[in-house]
């Protein structure tokens, strides 16, 4: 028979009774825990191991203290063992208090000792040891478990996998940016060890640490699983089973994640299409506290936006969550409903967005390969149908200016900054609307060197000598040309009504000039 007592006069498993029980009890197994509810998970005459992760930012520490000391109490557990050094220098005073309160033994685990140490110790010598290794694995699969029902299961998992390996655990992105860690390892060193290793998962020593690693692509995206500790015996019994079970986990938090975020876009896109479909002043309350929830402020200024892709190439996933996840980083409060479905609408997106510094960010990191139109600011959700037909008008602008522009990879137009002509022009829609402006310069069509010297005429202010200049020609060349276009128009270019109605006519080409004299 193994006692407590026999387990404490053991000195290289470097214990001190801080709490003695009412007696020496038998000790039938040792495991670590930190799940929340651990009682169900142990036998009478255990001991449960702790690094006190559960006492973490905890707001109620006597609470939390009190509902597992009474657990285990229940579950008969034979001791509690609370490992100083990794998230505590010493026993939380609650958890003390609690232990002399019930009668529960209470033993400190020296910083440098490894919980595997006492749990092969106490399970080679306790009754039934040749079950120890399922429960162990079961255990441990429990603990792992718990993290799907916190706040941040990705967090939760990878410390309670640090926590498993008495060490460092880390997840990267395949880039190497870390998504979540723990522990005090190496993690830079780390991941240049591993990158680019052709094993599905391996071992490999980074100084005085051992690490094991497995990668693995979750949803499309390429990630490194790493755990890394200074005892390399706890690697050869659990490294294989803590990954494999850790990469399932992550595939499953991945999965809900996913499902959860489709909830959220189609709702949010409902939202949007109520707004767009019109509200009226009576209801503008009720919509302000349903935009609440995603961090809008209500009755303060939003904007509304219409992007296509260029070229109406397809808006791929991928630039969805990137524009998304960029929202998110930047605590900008977005509605997002994606469009492109159909033939006869151009692939791309409608939003909302507050008129904030944020919005204006977030929009110059996430333009390129994009046309957007945006809406002039507005605190009245009722002017949101209003809103979205400015917002298309701002499009069509920035598509026109797009148009036939070498080396634009984007273009944003705001619809508080746009002149009355390309106003006028964006809201030209039918052919026959078209059709009046060619009519206009139609006894110009065969005159393309005249053609060529207009629209260079009125890019360049109406300035001679740089359209002489532009053009490789004599300034009276110039001016000869000028002098037959008005007459062929039956005026002359004095005139502001002419010019006007050749702006008109050749906007596209004259802002094509424009661009191509600036950037020369």
């Amino acid at each position: 028979m193994l006692s407590l007592n026999d387990v404490l006069a053991e000195k290289s498993l470097g214990l001190a009774l801080v709490v003695a029980g009412a007696r020496d009890p038998e000790i039938t197994g040792a495991h670590s825990s930190e799940i929340h509810h651990p009682g169900p998970w142990f036998e009478p005459g255990n001991i449960m191991l702790t690094t006190g992760m559960r006492f973490v930012d905890e707001k109620q520490p006597s609470v939390m203290a009190l509902e597992l000391v009474g657990a285990l109490c229940r579950a008969k557990v034979a001791a509690l063992f609370f490992g100083i050094g990794v998230y505590f220098d010493s026993v939380p005073e609650e958890l003390r208090r609690c232990c002399s309160e019930a009668g529960l033994p209470l033993v400190v685990v020296a910083p440098e000792i490894p919980f595997q140490h006492i749990e092969n110790h106490v399970n080679r010598r306790a009754p039934a040891p040749e079950s120890y290794g399922i429960k162990r694995m079961l255990w441990l699969t429990n603990d792992l478990l718990d993290s799907i029902s916190s706040e941040n299961p990705t967090k939760s998992l990878i410390a309670r996998l640090g926590t498993a390996c008495r060490g460092t655990a880390v997840l990267y992105e395949d880039s190497g940016v870390i998504v979540e860690s723990t522990g005090e390892g190496p993690t830079n060193l780390i991941f240049s060890a591993i990158h680019g290793q052709p094993a599905r998962f391996d071992r490999v020593a980074v100084g005085r640490w051992e690490v094991m690693y497995r990668s693995m692509v979750l949803r499309g995206r390429g990630y490194h699983l790493a755990i890394a500790t200074r005892q390399g015996s706890l690697l050869d019994d659990l490294g294989d089973v803590l990954l494999e079970t850790t990469q399932r986990m992550l595939g499953a938090i991945k999965g809900i994640s996913h499902l959860d975020t489709s909830r959220q876009r189609h709702e949010n896109a409902q939202l949007l299409t109520s707004l767009q479909d019109g509200i009226g002043v009576s209801r503008e309350l009720r919509y302000w506290e349903l935009l609440k929830p995603l961090g809008f402020k209500g009755f303060e200024p939003v904007r509304s936006l219409v992007a296509t892709t260029l070229g109406d190439e397809l808006l791929t996933p991928a630039k969805v969550d990137a524009l998304i996840d960029s929202a998110e980083r930047m605590g900008l409060p977005l509605l997002f409903a994606e469009n492109g479905k159909t033939p006869e609408v151009p692939p791309g997106f409608h939003a909302l967005l507050p008129d904030s510094k944020a919005g204006d960010q977030w929009l110059a990191a996430g333009a390129q390969g994009l046309v957007i139109g945006l809406s002039e600011a507005s605190g009245s959700l009722s002017q949101i149908p209003e809103q979205f037909q400015d917002a298309e008008l701002a499009a069509s602008v920035a598509r026109r200016r797009s148009a036939g522009a070498s080396g634009v990879h984007g273009n944003l137009v705001r619809m508080d900054e746009v002149d009355p002509a390309s106003w006028f022009l964006a809201r030209l829609k039918s052919p026959a609307d078209r059709k009046r402006l060619t009519k206009y310069v139609r006894p110009l069509r065969d005159e393309n060197e005249v053609v060529e010297t207009i629209q260079g005429y009125l890019a360049m202010d109406q300035d001679v000598a740089r359209v002489a200049a532009w053009l490789y020609v004599h300034p009276n060349t110039v001016r000869y040309r000028i002098k037959k276009a008005g007459e062929m128009l039956g005026g002359n270019l004095n005139e502001a009504g002419l010019l006007a109605n050749l702006y008109l006519a050749y906007q596209e080409e004259i802002l094509r000039i424009r661009a191509g004299v600036v950037r020369g």
